[in-house]
Formats: C-alpha cells, sequence, structure tokens
C-alpha cells in the first residue's frame, strides 16, 4: 500500500517520539540515502542505503530524548516525487542534560511510498551547543 508524504512523515516523527527505530526504518526504501549537508565535524555528511541508515539511527533514543515534534509543513512539489518539509523539536540531550529544540527543513523524494532521499537540513549550532561542544559522544 503506496503512502503519502504526509502519512510517512506522521508516521516518522510518531516512530521518533516512540523510540522505536525498527519502525522507523520501514519507511525507507533499500537504496535510499539520508544526507546532512550542514553536518558539524564528527557527523557523517551522506549515509547510502537501508543499512547504513539505520546503523546510524538505531541508538538516537539513547542519545536526544525528544519529547515533541510540531505538526509539519508540507511543501509538495507537483509530479516530482519531491517535498520540503518543516517542522521542530524539543528534546534534551540524555548525556549534557542540555536543550535539544532544532529546526528542520528537509528535501524528501518518496517512490513507491517509500523515502528514497532525505536530505536534512538542520542548525549544526544547536547541536555543538546541546551536546556541550563534544560531538564525539553522538
Amino acid at each position: 500500500m503506496a503512502h503519502t508524504i504526509t502519512d510517512v512523515m506522521e508516521q516518522f516523527l510518531q516512530s521518533m517520539l516512540e523510540k522505536d527505530m525498527e519502525k522507523w526504518i520501514q519507511l525507507w526504501d533499500q537504496d535510499a540515502v539520508f544526507e546532512h549537508p550542514y553536518a558539524p565535524p564528527g557527523f557523517p555528511k551522506k549515509l547510502e542505503g537501508k543499512s547504513a541508515i539505520y546503523e546510524y539511527i538505531k541508538d538516537f533514543p539513547e542519545k536526544i530524548d525528544i519529547v515533541r515534534f510540531t505538526a509539519p509543513t508540507i511543501h509538495q512539489m507537483a509530479n516530482t516525487g519531491y517535498a520540503a518539509v518543516e517542522f521542530e523539536c524539543e528534546g534534551t540531550v540524555c548525556e549534557t542534560g542540555l536543550p535539544y529544540n532544532q529546526q528542520y527543513i528537509s528535501l524528501v523524494n518518496m517512490k513507491e511510498g517509500k523515502i528514497v532521499l532525505y536530505k536534512d537540513y538542520w542548525n549544526p549550532l544547536t547541536v555543538i551547543e546541546s551536546f556541550g561542544g563534544r560531538l564525539q559522544t553522538f
């Protein structure tokens, strides 16, 4: 059953809130690409393939406790499979106890109801501050 970008993004964010990374990874195509164009040093800029994406994200709930997402605003690009998605989160970095309040703008491309490309544009300064400048812990 094909999913719309709205369905996928709702499941994407809900899975993160539930800390269910097994459910979250099922939204991705086997050959998906996950990019972080503004990644600070020590963070990958590009992950290729569902297994690499899962290895990167599987421990995320142990590092950052996300407690709230805003409803995503989705800007669908006609007849392309692409959408720009905007949302924010509130949480805490587990190791530092510092707040993690991030704004995201993501370019998402889907095919047959699965994410094939996810370009995640987030503020690296927020990450650096929230981890107390110790990014190696991520």
